[in-house]
């Protein structure tokens, strides 16, 4: 039911709108629906009714328009108190769940590894054994009793997610006890024995709990019975396998695992022969497994031990739950025989009953009314094959919905709807029909209609209507049992009491007699054990699971006592770096690639063929009914609806016809009214055979969510409004097409599986096989690199290794020479260095010593030994030594450093002269030599006073000479008597003595000045030189315009600069006195650069060339009469102020001296 709303656009056209409003479960949008929303969000159903035939209750609600026009009416049905009390229990237990998982792995991360993890692990375990949270978890029907259920154990065994989570439990436990090690006694043994012994029969009991559902097996219910089952046994054997274990970690794997392996393999396949449909397998064979437990127990490495206890006890689990599979399905296959002949259903009795008490309303009228009733009615939720119909008083059917092909004509039926008992009330008929009882309800209406619900026994003999196959949703597994019904023949008259079964190659047939009418019948069931290839695949795949269900659950085992995470980054880059995983991956790559492609060919083909042969059933049929549905629509039949249906029942298919892209019939009327016909034709298809001439065509579609394909056929020709088409759908899936494509799946899945497997295997021999002389070559290198003879090459390396290994034997051979020549030039170079006065150390960035002579030692006053930190070894005084290196080696590293420095140090009263020189880029280090200069300082020193003293006597000597000469010429003027001529010989010598005296004190005070220590200086200050400069130019311009040189000052007042006045006018008459004593006419002081640089420029003489590189030195004079400390002096001077002086000069054309200052802040 929908509702629509139409308006009228601007441009002439209509808009629709359209809701949903209800549809039947089998409808194709039936979860979008609103009353499915409705259901979904309050738990109400809503029950709607046309107009005008709701019950009177106040729960009915009418939906009207404005004007006063009932649409619809509408009931809500709240569930019944049991329904309500599940629903809020499930809603409950799901966020319940939700927030307890989220806690417990809060908790998990949260706990310390140990115990405390062990708790949140248990009580996790406790919670999914303990509380309801079976029913809200994703597979609720793996902690169902249904089809599984073993008393022994109680809640641990009651459903096959609780015998799992049990399993796991035992499992971690026997992983952490096995990791920890327990010392072998002799109680460990005699317990790991009785493990051992228990584990067979352990499983067998386990097994047999297993219960098939009358549905079917699928592979995923499977599994889940031999994963619990084989996570019960693992935990056993494992437990015993570290029992016997002790403490020490096996090196190699003992013969007995692959052994035992590949004997659990044998027996396994044995198995699958030797079992029988009575006893399943015999007494003996349990004792087979044994060799095969004990073998993996034998203490072997970790991986290689649990993947042959998975291997075992997953092959035997997979055995055990196959057989109690097996065992399951002739179990159903025997009660559906059981409930042939003449046994009586009392169950269809009471249900038909309970359905005749409570009245549908409204009435049912069509077919589409009839499944609406059957939905509600407690029968359909048993599965009974069935057949509702309504009559009139006369017995004329009014509508029929077959569910099922029922033995029930109808003048049978027609017969008890008109009998007297109809009007009394609804009532129960019990028919002796063939294959067992019916049961058929009949039930007058209201009305005065009758309703008539037949119900046949629960077995697969009775197959299910073409409707009913579209209308019961998607396709199950494949049904457990295969069961027939022989043809009426003379027999014995009693029916045998059970089947009597027998096993036939791959399949175990059962027969059973039974009276009927019209005779004795045979039922004939067939149980399908599986193909040994298929049963392999499977057994293959649910093994594999196994073993990698104990692989996560000893890492479990790890991260819960370790604490060990995964770092991710670190794995990532092992696996990105490793050959053995690319080579995997390549191999891998190749393998699985083209398999995959392969399979999806396969599938593609598959599929195909599954198309053309329904294509192929579709054509004939549309060629059958052509010519009678041509007939209908050219005769225009009155009622083209029930002549359609019988048409349908003739050809047994499903028929739609169309006529303008409009649906006027259809041969199931059910289909129509529940909206799984499609009520207009698909525009592909219309277009194509009403435009372009096409006769038959045929489309994928779907309906009820079941994928079908749909063939159409022109049985009228003409224009669009004349033409007739009929379409013939037909499902895709089919429970054989189904078992094909999930064999098809496995097989791929495990090819799959089997080739990663192998391409790890071979990836690891390949390793394996370039390992072997890849470590040849690593301890061969090692060797060279102890400087020991490396070890010979193991013979039958591989042949590309064969150049490498001899490049490496020459190199070492090289190596060896080197070494020799090394050491021979180390050892003169030892020799040398211990004779030689230098101390010479050699170190590395780290000032770490490489290589020191004697001599460093003394000096240094310990013994240094290679790979000594030098600023440890020695006193702390030798730290600016060891500084200064270290800053030689950063200023190396970053590149810009000079490649040899010198430094002098004051240590403890001795003079310490460092020289340092790299010894190449970094990290090669440096040397540092080291020299007492102490002794040579001290004569220098010496030296120096004596070249001082003999200047000083030789300056002092030659103005003595005239100043003894002028007294001598006094004495003799004296005794001459000539006192006339005295008094001007007096005055005449008195003032040369003088001038010879001024000479000396001139030449004293320049002594001192050029002895003074730089400590005895006064700070800088700021000066201006222009002014001082043109202070010191006035003093000499006093001779006046007769002087014979004329001094000048030139250039601008600059800013001031750092220097003593004082000094600056002693360093300025120093060079105009040089300037005038060269026989200069012209001076002139030039300042410039803002007053930061002077110059002294004369014109005089000038100085030779070759006398230019001594003019600095004291003592050096040009002239007879200079002391020579002028220009020594002034430069002593500059170099104080921080400034620099220079001089330039040419022979005959002058000389100018530059001096430069720093600027004064």
């Amino acid at each position: 039911m929908s509702l629509e709303a139409r308006r009228q656009t601007q441009a002439g056209g209509t808009a629709v709108g359209s809701v949903l409003i209800d549809a039947a479960p089998a409808a194709r949008d039936r979860d979008g629906a609103v009353s499915a929303l409705f259901a979904r969000r309050h738990g109400v159903t809503l029950r709607f009714y046309t107009p005008h035939l709701a019950p009177r209750d106040s729960t009915v609600f009418d939906y009207t328009t404005p004007d006063g026009r009932t649409l619809f009416s509408v009931q809500p049905v709240p569930p019944s108190q049991g329904d309500a009390k599940l629903d809020a229990l499930h809603g409950v237990a799901g966020r319940a769940g939700a927030a307890l998982g989220a806690t417990l792995l809060f908790l998990f991360v949260a706990a310390p590894p140990g115990r405390w993890r062990a708790s949140v692990m248990l009580a996790a375990a406790w919670c999914l054994l303990r509380a309801p949270l079976g029913p809200s978890l994703p597979r609720a029907s793996l902690f169902s009793p249904a089809v599984f259920y073993r008393p022994m154990l109680g809640v641990f065994s009651a459903s096959a997610g609780s015998l799992a989570v049990l399993g796991l439990v035992l499992l971690l436990a026997a992983s952490v006890l096995w990791r920890r090690g327990v010392p072998r006694r002799w109680w460990t043994t005699c317990a790991a024995a009785v493990l051992v012994l228990t584990a067979p029969y352990l499983v067998r009991y386990l097994g047999r709990g297993i219960a098939p559902p009358a549905g079917g097996v699928s592979f995923g219910l499977w599994g889940s019975w031999e994963v619990a089952v084989a996570a019960a046994s693992m935990a056993l054997v494992l437990l015993a396998a570290a029992l016997v274990r002790g403490t020490e970690e096996p090196r190699g794997v003992p013969w007995t695992l692959p052994a035992a392996c590949a004997w659990a393999v044998l027996a396994g396949l044995a198995g699958l022969w030797l079992w029988q449909p009575y006893g399943a397998w015999p007494e003996w064979y349990t004792f087979v497994w044994l060799p095969a437990l004990v073998g993996v127990v034998v203490p072997a490495p970790s991986r290689w031990a649990v993947s042959g206890i998975a291997t075992v006890a997953g092959t035997a689990a997979a055995l055990v739950t196959w057989g109690a599979a097996v065992e399951g399905r002739l179990g159903l296959a025997e009660r559906d025989a059981a409930g042939l002949g003449r046994e009586d259903d009392p169950a269809a009795v009471a249900l038909l009953e309970r359905m005749g008490h409570e009245l549908p309303a409204p009435e049912p009228h069509t077919a589409g009314d009839l499944y609406a009733v059957w939905l509600r009615s407690p029968l359909a939720a048993e599965d009974y094959p069935a057949s509702l119909a309504v009559w009139t008083r006369a017995g004329d059917p009014v509508a029929e919905l077959r569910l099922a092909r029922l033995d029930l004509p109808p003048p049978l039926m027609a017969a008890l709807v008109r009998s007297p008992d109809t009007r009394r009330g609804p009532r129960v008929e019990r028919l002796g029909r063939v294959p067992g009882v019916h049961n058929v309800l009949v039930t007058p209406l209201p009305s005065g209609d009758v309703l008539t619900v037949g119900v046949g026994p629960r077995t697969l003999l009775i197959p299910p209507d073409r409707v009913a196959r579209f209308l019961q949703g998607a396709v199950g597994v494949e049904p457990p049992y295969a069961i027939s019904l022989s043809l009426p023949s003379p027999g014995p008259p009693a029916e045998s009491a059970r089947v009597i079964w027998t096993r036939t190659d791959w399949s175990v047939r059962g027969e059973r007699r039974l009276e009927l009418a019209g005779g004795v019948r045979h039922v004939h069931v067939r149980v399908d054990l599986g193909g040994p290839g298929a049963l392999l695949e499977r057994g293959a795949l649910v093994v594999i699971l196994d073993v990698v269900l104990l692989a996560a659950v000893w890492l479990a085992s790890v991260v819960l006592a370790d604490g060990w995470r995964p770092r991710l980054p670190l794995v990532l880059a092992a696996l990105r770096t490793s050959y053995r995983v690319r080579l995997a991956a390549a191999l891998a790559g190749f393998f699985v690639v083209p398999m995959v492609v392969f399979a999806t060919w396969l599938f593609a083909r598959f599929g195909e063929g599954t198309r053309r042969a329904s294509d192929l059933l579709i054509r004939q049929t549309l060629s059958d009914a052509a010519g009678t549905a041509e007939a209908l629509v050219s005769d225009r039949a009155a009622n083209l609806g029930r002549a359609m249906q019988e048409l349908g029942d003739r050809l047994d298919a499903n028929l739609w016809l169309y006529r303008n892209g409009v649906a006027i019939a259809t041969s199931a009327p059910v289909l129509e009214e529940l909206g799984l016909a499609d009520p207009f034709l698909v525009p592909p298809a219309f277009v194509r055979l009403a435009f372009e001439d096409e006769l038959d065509l045929s489309a994928d579609g779907r309906t009820a969510g079941r994928p079908i394909h749909v063939g159409y056929h022109v049985v009228l020709a003409g224009p669009p409004r004349v033409q007739a088409i009929l379409a013939a759908p037909r499902l895709l899936e089919d429970e054989q097409v189904r078992r094909r494509l999930e064999d098809l799946a496995l097989g791929v899945l495990l090819a799959t599986l089997v080739g990663l497997v192998a391409a790890v295997t071979l990836a690891g021999l390949v390793a394996r096989g370039l390992a072997r002389p890849v470590a040849a070559l690593r301890e061969a290198a090692v060797a060279v690199g102890r400087g020991v003879p490396p070890p010979a090459f193991p013979p039958g390396a591989l042949r590309e290794f064969a150049p490498v290994m001899s490049a490496f034997e020459r190199m070492a051979a090289d190596v060896h020479t080197s070494q020799a020549a090394l050491e021979e030039a180390r050892r003169r170079t030892a020799q040398v260095l211990a004779n030689v006065a230098t101390g010479v150390i050699a170190v590395d960035e780290g000032l770490r010593v490489t290589m020191a002579n004697p001599r460093a030692g003394e000096l240094i006053g310990t013994t240094l030994e290679p790979g000594s930190l030098l600023p440890q070894m020695a006193s702390p005084e030798w730290q600016p030594v060891w500084s200064a290196v270290g800053e030689f080696l950063a200023a190396g590293r970053t590149g810009g450093g000079e490649r040899i420095a010198e430094r002098e140090f004051d240590l403890e009263g001795r003079q310490i002269r460092v020289q340092i020189a790299s010894l190449g880029p970094t990290p090669n280090g440096c040397v540092v030599a080291l020299d007492d200069a102490t002794a040579l300082t001290r004569a220098a020193r010496v030296l120096a006073w004596g070249e001082m003293a003999r200047q000083v006597a030789h300056e002092i000597k030659n103005p003595l000479t005239p100043i003894r000469l002028g007294i001598q010429h006094l004495q003799r003027a004296r005794a001459a008597g000539r006192a006339s001529d005295f008094d001007a010989t007096l005055a005449e010598t008195a003032a040369r003595i003088l001038a010879e005296i001024d000479r000396l004190d001139a030449i004293a005070r320049a002594f001192s000045r050029f002895a003074s220590p730089p400590a005895e200086q006064l700070p800088l200050e700021p000066v201006d030189l222009h002014a001082a400069a043109r202070e010191v130019v006035q003093l000499y311009a006093l001779g006046g315009a007769e002087a014979p040189t004329r001094f000048e000052v030139a250039g601008d007042a600059g800013a001031p600069a750092l220097a003593r006045k004082d000094e600056v006018k002693e360093v300025l008459v120093n060079l105009l006195e040089n300037a005038r004593d060269a026989g200069a006419r012209r001076v002139t002081v030039r300042l410039s650069q803002r007053g930061q640089r002077l110059a002294v420029e004369d014109d005089g003489r000038g100085i030779p060339a070759d006398a230019l590189a001594r003019v600095f030195e004291p003592a050096f004079s040009t002239t007879s009469s200079g002391a020579g400390l002028g220009l020594a002096i002034a430069k002593r001077l500059a170099e104080s102020w921080g400034g620099t002086i220079a001089l330039e000069s040419v022979a005959g054309s002058g000389t100018t001296v530059t001096i430069t200052f720093q600027a004064a802040a």
